[in-house]
């Protein structure tokens, strides 16, 4: 969509075209000041829901960026420390106990899978799971919903809550406030699939991407998904285009400067899981 002034919006879906996008450091993550005026206004609000008291998240820093280098190998170095398989053994016991049929708040559960990754002895709190619930609603629900947080302030409240309760940890924010919701719908998938679904089909379907990346052209490319121009906004439909190849190199975005850390510790912790509710081979 491209209204000369006004808005310079592409949206890929196609998973070949995705990934190479994904890939390109010439659509990096949005910045405010750049092209028609409905593009700044979405860069602002896209970088404000990532943020959190007034820290911008590693899903929100751009290629270059030092810290962003920094916060992934901070957190790269946690996901292989001795000892962390023993400390998540009460967490995997009671999102088995939930993925099986029994009582349990995929969000809550989802946070302290993940939490004690990042913080060691991390036990979710009615507050932080109340706060990953309201940043949750901005993320899924639209530019609308993103204004409308942005005047009424409930995510930044809430991711600022949440940046306490990490001890400043950024990249624990990001894990119990957005990666949380990932897996908490991942949990709901893989409790509906039921225990008698074979663990290769289950997987594949419990693989829950983000709706949506978004990226910003940084100089006119010729691209796999159209012509970008420096301010091109890029939606990058990620969700969809998983759910179509069930492909954990879209879904985690892995061949990507951006791409995520966790892409084999996340299908691990679910294997466990799944294992552990007494799913099939």
């Amino acid at each position: 969509m491209r209204v000369p002034g006004l808005i310079d919006i592409i949206t890929v879906r196609d998973p070949a075209a995705l990934r190479a996008m994904a890939a390109d450091p010439r659509l990096d993550r949005p910045q405010t000041g750049r092209g028609p005026l409905l593009n700044r206004l979405i860069a602002r609000l896209a970088r404000d829901t990532l943020k959190a008291d007034n820290h911008l998240l590693p899903s929100g820093r751009a290629h270059d960026d030092h810290r962003r280098h920094d916060l992934r190998a901070a957190l790269s170095a946690r996901l292989s420390a001795p000892g962390l398989e023993t400390a998540l053994d009460g967490p995997v016991r009671d999102a088995a106990v939930y993925v099986a049929g029994g009582a349990g708040d995929p969000l809550r559960l989802a946070q302290g899978l993940l939490g004690p990754v990042l913080i060691d002895g991390f036990t979710p709190s009615d507050d932080t799971v109340a706060a990953a619930a309201t940043i949750g609603r901005p993320l899924s629900g639209g530019t609308g919903q993103q204004v409308l947080d942005w005047l009424t302030g409930r995510s930044r409240r809430a991711r600022k809550l949440l940046y306490g309760a990490a001890n400043g940890d950024l990249n624990a924010v990001h894990a119990i406030g957005i990666a949380a919701q990932n897996l908490a719908a991942s949990l709901d998938a893989m409790r509906a699939a039921g225990l008698a679904t074979p663990a290769a089909k289950m997987l594949a379907h419990a693989m829950i991407a983000p709706k949506t990346v978004l990226r910003q052209g940084t100089a006119p490319a010729e691209t796999l998904g159209g012509s970008v121009r420096a301010g091109t906004l890029v939606l990058l439909s990620v969700e969809d285009a998983t759910r179509r190849t069930l492909d954990p190199r879209v879904a985690f975005l892995r061949d990507a400067w951006s791409g995520c850390p966790a892409h084999g510790f996340v299908p691990a912790l679910r294997r466990r899981i799944w294992t552990e509710a007494g799913g099939a081979s």
